[in-house]
């Protein structure tokens, strides 16, 4: 039997200014169909992502909620980072 490679999946449930944020991470120690080896993605209550790319087309307003969608997802991603191992579960 042979190891051929390592998939790491975390979720992290985060409350930000009174908003829940569901945050996903998935890391592979090899390139997938599925990722580029890491990813961090956020979903709003409503199960909407955080739109943090744009589009060379958006409007000002359109780029102002992105650029705070960018500050949020730092925060947050920054926030999990710190946390990443805090889960102890009595087994």
């Amino acid at each position: 039997m042979k190891l051929t490679g390592n998939i790491l999946q975390r979720s992290f449930l985060v409350e930000y200014k009174g908003k829940e944020y569901y945050v996903s991470y998935l890391s592979a120690d090899y390139p997938t169909l599925l990722l580029n080896r890491e990813s961090w993605e956020i979903t709003n209550e409503d199960g909407e992502e955080l739109q943090i790319y744009q589009f060379s087309s958006a409007n000002k307003k359109e780029r102002e909620k992105i650029e705070e969608n960018i500050k949020i997802f730092n925060r947050i991603v920054g926030f999990c980072i710190k946390k990443f191992n805090a889960y102890n579960p009595k087994l």
